[in-house]
């Protein structure tokens, strides 16, 4: 899952090449099926350089990465945001931001990381995720370890959903000691990226 957001009326730097629309369908939808691998590594790259060059058509990110930039950029920019555009960037149901608040938040952003504000946040929240990185590895061990038995008493094919409850009980104990603090990086780069794209979407939409 993962959020993807585009630009309402993006500011245009270069014309888009032609192998990104050579294989589109009626529907705009690219046949991949109609490409040779070649193709497909020329569309690629094509689209890699182009979305660079214009990144206020669209901004993608996982959620685990979307969410430490989602957090700072509601933090930094609440007083430019109404609670509605923070809640868009919590979901996935299409809702806009304006071109205004848009280049407000850009502006804002901007200034934060020539100050040097987005590195020194990266820095100090770097500190609690590799901790809880470390902590979940050890974790993972002691649940691969578990299954494994489990595996060995009930066959290879049995799912944690399915442990005896004694068993399922212990998997669980297991499972809660994992911190979710390790499953979402944060980036300045994220963010600087997002600031981009705030600057030339003409306003955005959160899908």
């Amino acid at each position: 899952m993962g959020y993807d957001l585009y630009g309402m009326n993006p500011q245009n730097n270069t014309e888009a090449p032609e192998i990104l629309t050579k294989f589109a369908g009626e529907n705009g939808w690219v046949e991949w099926d109609k490409m040779s691998e070649k193709d497909k590594e020329l569309h690629f790259e094509a689209r890699d350089k182009y979305e660079d060059e214009n990144p206020g058509e669209y901004f993608r990110a996982n959620v685990w990465f979307w969410r430490p930039i989602w957090n700072f950029v509601c933090s930094a920019c609440d007083d430019i945001m109404s609670d509605k555009d923070i809640d868009a960037g919590c979901s996935n149901s299409g809702d806009r931001i304006s071109k205004t608040k848009s280049k407000r938040m850009a502006a804002r952003l901007r200034k934060l990381d020539k100050l040097g504000v987005i590195q020194a946040w990266e820095d100090e929240m770097m500190i609690p995720y590799k901790k809880a990185q470390a902590n979940n590895k050890k974790v993972r061990k002691k649940l691969d370890a578990f299954q494994e038995k489990m595996a060995r008493e009930h066959g290879d094919d049995i799912v944690p959903a399915k442990y005896p409850k004694e068993d399922y009980a212990k998997w669980s104990a297991i499972y809660s000691q994992e911190d979710w603090a390790g499953s979402y990086p944060p980036s300045r780069k994220g963010i600087v990226d997002f600031s981009r794209f705030c600057e030339e979407s003409g306003g955005f939409e959160v899908c």
